[in-house]
Parts: C-alpha cells; structure tokens; sequence
C-alpha cells in the first residue's frame, strides 16, 4: 500500500515539475502525424480523408467531446449512430454476455470489437468484454470507428469493427488543469501538458476519478454501483532526428479500485470488500521515411493488466472469495508503405507473445501468434479506388487462419458517393473458452471448463465415484476450438449537396459461423451442471443505418442517426420457420406454435435505435452549448419459456430515451466553465442499465496556460 502511494505521489510530482518545463521553439506539425480529424488512419492504415474511405466510418473529435461534457470513452461512444453500450454480466456468444461497459456495432456482440490506443490493441477483457469506462476522454484527440470486418487488417477480435483511440498532444507549449464536481459526488481532476520544439515533442496528462456510488433499487440492501476511485497516467514523448527518421515513446498506466459489498442469501449486507485493477502500456514507435514513396513504421508494445477481486465474511472475517486474473502481451510488428504510380502497396507483419495467469486456471497460459499482411490501393482513375488486402494469422492454440478484404471506393461527382466493403473477419477462441476450470463452491458447485481443459475421461472416473450423477451425450461432441469467423457486407450512399452539409445511408449484413457458446455435459450428484465450450452457433446480423449532419450556420450544428436492426440465430429461426418452436404469450399460459412475427431475435439488440445531437458555438462570446438525444427500443433480456429468444412482454426490457445537455463559457480565453445535466428525464432500470444512473448533473472548471515563446 504504501509503495503504491510512493507511486502516486510522484506521479503527481512529476507532473508539477513537467508543467514548468518548456521548450525553446513553437511546434511544428509534421504531415505524417495525421492531425487532422479529416484525416483516417484506422480504415486502411495509412492516412486518408474521411471523405476518401471506402468502409463506414465515424470520426469524434477533440471538440465533440469537449461539448459533450463526456468523462469516460463510453460516455462518449454510446452517443454515436449505430453504437450501443452493454452493461451487467451473462454469457454465451449469441447473446452477447458482458462484463462492464462493452461496445456493440452493426449488432455483434461487444467481444467481436477491437479496441485500439494509438493504433495499438489494448488488453484486459473479462467476460471476453473490454469495460471502456477505464479510460479517460480528457487525453483524446479524436475516435475513429471502422464499421464491419476488420481481420485482414487487425486480426482477432476484429469481427464486428476496430474502435481506434488516438491521444494527441496539446498544440504549441501550455498546461491544462481541470477539475469537476457532480451528482453522487463524482470527482474528476485532471492536469496536462505539452511542450516542444523543432526536434523533441513531450505531452503529459494525469487525472484522477471517483464517486460514491449510487442507488437504483431500493428493494435491494446493495448499491447499484459501489463507490470507486482511478487514476490514469499518460506519457508520450516524440523525438525527430532528422525529417525522416521520428520515434515516438507512448507510456499509459491506470490503477483503481472499487468497494463490493453484497448481501448472500439475506436482505442484509454480509460480504465486503474490494476489486483493484492495474493496467499499463509501453509503446516505442519508430517511422522511418526512406523515400518520397516509401515510410516505414516499427512498433513495439508491452502491455500488463492484474484485477483482483477479494471478498470477506463482515461477520466472521473469514476470507469468502478470492480472484486474480493476470494478463500480459508483448508484441513486435513492422509496416511499409510503398507508393508504386496508381499503387498504394502495405505490407507488414509481427509476432505476439500472450500470457494469463488466474485463479480460474490450472496453470500460467502462454499463447504465440505470428501475423502477415498486405493491402493494395489501386487508383483506377481520379475518382475511383480499390482496395484489396490479405492477412495471415498462425496461433498455436488453433488452426491458421485467412482473412481477405476487398473495398471499392467510387466519387460519381462533387456531390455523390458510393462505398462499398466485402470482407471477413474472426475471432480466435480466447483464455477462458480454452483454459477455464472453474468450480463456484460459493453458489450450488457448477463447473466450466475449457474446452482443451475438458476431459471425456476425467468425468467417467468421477462418475464411477460418485460424484457425477450423468454424463449428458453433449460432452461426447466437445473438441477442438475453431476460430468464430463472419463474412461481412456493406453498402453506403453518400450525399454532399453544400459545405457542412452531409447525408448517407449504409445496408450492412454480417453471417457468423462456428460461434462459441458454453452447454451443459453432466450434471453432478447435487443437481447442479457440469459446462465446457463447443463451436455450435451461426447468426447473422443485418440492417440499415442512416445519418446526417448538417452545418446550417456560422455557429449551429445538427446531426442525427438512425439504425435499423435484424438479428437471427439460424438454428432457432429455421426450426421457427419450420412450426417446431412454441412459446407461452405469459407465465402459466397455455403453449401456442411461435410465429416467425414472435421471433426477436439474438437477446440484448434492439430493432430501432436512434440519436440527434445539436451543437451551438458562439466563438465571438466564448459561449458553447449541445442537445443530446439517444432513444434506443425495446430489447429482448431473458428467455423464460425455453425456446431460445424472448417472446413474451416479461422478456423484455422497455425502450429507452436520454436527454443530456451542457452550457460552457470561456472567459479571457483561460477559463472554461461548463455546466451540465445528464438523462435529464431520468430515465432508469436498474437491472438492465446499470450503468445509467438517474438525472445527474455536474460543473466543470478548466484553466489553460498558454507559455511564451523565449
């Protein structure tokens, strides 16, 4: 404990002492940074104009953010066309269990989205789920979000899309202090800073969060979220040596901690404790431009992530349960782009080392995978691309695997655009669908294990001593892994009729295969059941999606977004196409034959989802404001009568509207003070959106120091 305060502490000293220290000379921006949030990198891996992509794509800049009043990158990202936070915990594939604040896009579950820092993946999901409420929105420049299979660019992970979070430093040399102050007394702090000159670039920031928790459901002795507290620390250092050669040093570490309390089996808090979660990045970059026509980036990163949840008895103090779940990724990985006449050629690849060292497992877990790509950019003409690219995957936990893509991008005119993306992706079977063995002794002694962990053997011999009461004929079915794999589609129209003004309109579909859920195999002596994983699902996920921005004047900016959604498990829609499924219409109701008209579709997925978000901008008074809307309809929860999709009223949760606003002024161009209100008609359910409180406000007070030049 008390190293770990040594640790804060000079954090903090640190940053006191970086925010007086300045370079000689004003920044210069180099062109190959990418500053402009015109300009996209995720979409291709090398820099181009939003307007000059082929695959949909959003892009939230600095100053969205900053009118948003946002803290948290799903705070931010919840707010965008097509997006959906997830929150609570479940499991299974298909329905697209969580842990934390997860992200779904065009309908896949939160797991099949990558998550990227600077271009670089970010590690530490549980459940299979990044929890983006562990990263702070106040060190971001923009986030790029890649719809549709993004595998032959990225890899695993990257069915459903890549979400990229790029951290840029402050322009010219100046530090930043904020501090905020809302309901449930929620505390944000932040300090940055940014100073260079012509060959060295050094950008800092440092914040602290917290809040006491709040209460959704008074019938419960729990509190909806307990009281928490994190840190978060970013480095990023960048040293030019010549015009051609720059390395960039990027250095992120967050640590928190949160209060458990939990009541077993009574209406009185019994269980106490805490879960802390460490997590840190190092990440040397080195761009290399040989040639007007060839540049070449080496990466490398090292990441660590350690979560330990660690409960007690409040009347015994004996210890009621312990987990630590430790991971850590190293990974090398070099890029050239070469530029041959209408040709855009990139070619790349690099090794990763993975290691997961838990309580849930029998031993440490070590996992190899190299990785080779490549992707061609044919100009045909001025305003016609095509994108074709190819990547390999080779992992010694399952079988290699081939991802291609192939995009075409079409200008008709100054006003129209067509766009359109072929591709697949995949995702390779995790840790915990690998490696879990897992008894829960504190509930009724169920047990998963992995599906290389299982064993046919190991549950007859249990059953010949009693333990095991059946082995079901499932357990005989379960073998290797195979990676999920999805084919993906998309169509996009765009449509430009003035400057600031934007509409487009995109028809998608994703078909996924060999989708990993976990079924029962035997059931123990005491009735509970025995699970491992198998590859036993498909599922497609299709819809449209419709946005528009509009700048109608100096200072007013409209946007809005619309999806349209249809997901289907294939298995259950065909037996429901077929008459073979029932259903009751309520509890104790006689059974009726399901009608295709009564299918739902994949559970935690609503069929409509809608937002508008007003912007106002007053640059001559310093005064900025914004109207947020998100509606999001009804969704299937839970399946009560067994047929394998919600049906019934009592299956689902009622759909959704937030209203957030916020009021800032900037004063003597140093201040900033900002006021906002956030689900402004308190709108809540405490069991299926957790993660939205009542109607909440804040106020924020930002200072800017801008140093002279010497």
């Amino acid at each position: 404990m008390m190293q770990r305060m040594r640790e804060r502490i000079g954090l903090w000293t640190l940053a006191c002492l970086l925010s007086q220290f300045s370079f000689a000379q004003k920044t210069k921006v180099d062109t190959l940074d990418g500053r402009s949030d015109d300009v996209v990198i995720t979409a291709t891996r090398t820099e181009r104009k939003l307007t000059n992509i082929a695959v949909p794509a959003i892009v939230v800049g600095q100053k969205q953010i900053l009118q948003s009043g946002s803290l948290r990158l799903n705070d931010i990202l919840q707010e965008q066309t097509g997006l959906f936070v997830t929150s609570g915990t479940g499991s299974g594939a298909v329905g697209g269990g969580v842990f934390g604040n997860g992200i779904q896009l065009q309908g896949l579950s939160a797991d099949y989205t990558m998550i990227l820092l600077d271009g670089e993946p970010l590690i530490g999901r549980q459940g299979g789920v990044m929890d983006l409420s562990r990263f702070a929105v106040g060190n971001i420049r923009k986030i790029e979000i890649i719809k549709g299979p993004a595998s032959s660019l990225y890899g695993s992970e990257a069915m459903g899309g890549v979400i990229n979070i790029i951290t840029e430093p402050l322009s010219g040399k100046q530090t930043q202090v904020g501090a905020r102050y809302g309901s449930f007394a929620t505390q944000d702090y932040h300090i940055s800073g940014s100073s260079a000159n012509e060959k060295n670039q050094l950008y800092y920031f440092l914040n602290r969060n917290s809040s006491a928790g709040y209460e959704l459901d008074k019938n419960t002795p729990e509190k909806t979220l307990d009281p928490f507290y994190n840190y978060t620390a970013q480095l990023k250092y960048t040293h030019k040596f010549n015009r051609n050669t720059r390395l960039t040093l990027n250095n992120r570490y967050f640590y928190g901690k949160q209060e458990s309390f939990y009541a077993i089996n009574s209406r009185e808090i019994n269980v106490g404790g805490h879960g802390t979660t460490n997590d840190f990045t190092i990440n040397p970059v080195l761009h290399y431009q040989f040639s007007e026509k060839i540049k070449n980036r080496l990466s490398l990163v090292a990441s660590g992530f350690h979560f330990v949840q660690d409960l007690d008895s409040l009347n015994s103090k004996a210890n009621y349960y312990y987990d630590s779940f430790r991971q850590n990724f190293w990974r090398a990985e070099n890029q050239t782009d070469f530029q041959l006449g209408n040709h855009l050629l990139t070619v790349g690849g690099g090794y990763t080392l993975q290691s997961v060292l838990t309580t849930r497992y029998r031993e440490q877990k070590f996992q190899h995978i190299w990785h080779a790509f490549v992707q061609d950019e044919w100009k045909l003409k001025e305003n016609i691309s095509l994108i074709a690219g190819l990547r390999y995957d080779n992992n010694t936990d399952f079988a290699s695997r081939l991802s291609p893509k192939f995009a075409f991008h079409w200008q008709l005119n100054e006003k129209w655009t067509i766009n359109s993306s072929i591709g697949a992706g995949f995702k390779a079977p995790d840790f915990r669908q690998l490696y879990l063995s897992f008894v829960n002794n504190a509930a009724d002694g169920y047990s998963i294990f992995g599906a290389s962990e299982f064993s046919i053997a190991e549950l007859q011999r249990q059953q010949s001593i009693g333990l095991i009461a059946q082995i079901l004929p499932a357990a005989f079915a379960i073998q290797e892994l195979q990676p999920e794999i999805s084919q993906g589609f998309n169509f996009a129209i765009q449509f430009r009729p003035k400057a600031g003004w934007k509409a487009e309109v995109n028809v998608f579909r994703n078909d996924i295969n060999n989708l990993i859920n976990f079924i029962p195999v035997a059931t123990n002596n005491n009735g509970s059941s025995v699970f491992s994983y198998i590859n036993v699902n498909r599922a497609f996920t299709q819809g449209l999606e419709g946005s528009l921005d509009i700048k109608f004047s100096k200072y007013w900016n409209l946007s809005a977004g619309y999806q349209f959604l249809q997901t289907a498990d294939k298995q259950i829609l065909g037996a429901v196409k077929a008459g073979e499924v029932f259903g009751r219409d309520r509890e104790g109701a006689p059974a009726r034959l399901m009608r295709r008209s009564d299918y739902s579709g994949l559970l935690n997925r609503s069929a409509h989802m809608a937002n508008a978000r007003l912007f106002w901008d007053h640059t001559p008074s310093g005064w900025m404001a914004s109207l947020r809307a998100i509606y999001r309809s009804r969704w299937g929860v839970i399946d009560r009568d067994g047929n394998g999709f919600a049906n019934r009223p009592d299956e689902f949760a009622e759909g959704m509207l937030h209203v957030n606003m916020t009021v800032s002024k900037r004063i003597k161009e140093n201040w900033m003070v900002q006021f906002g209100v956030n689900n402004l008609l308190n709108q809540t359910n405490a069991m299926f959106m957790p993660n939205m409180p009542g109607t909440n406000w804040f106020t924020t007070l930002t200072y800017t120091f801008k140093h002279k030049n010497k």
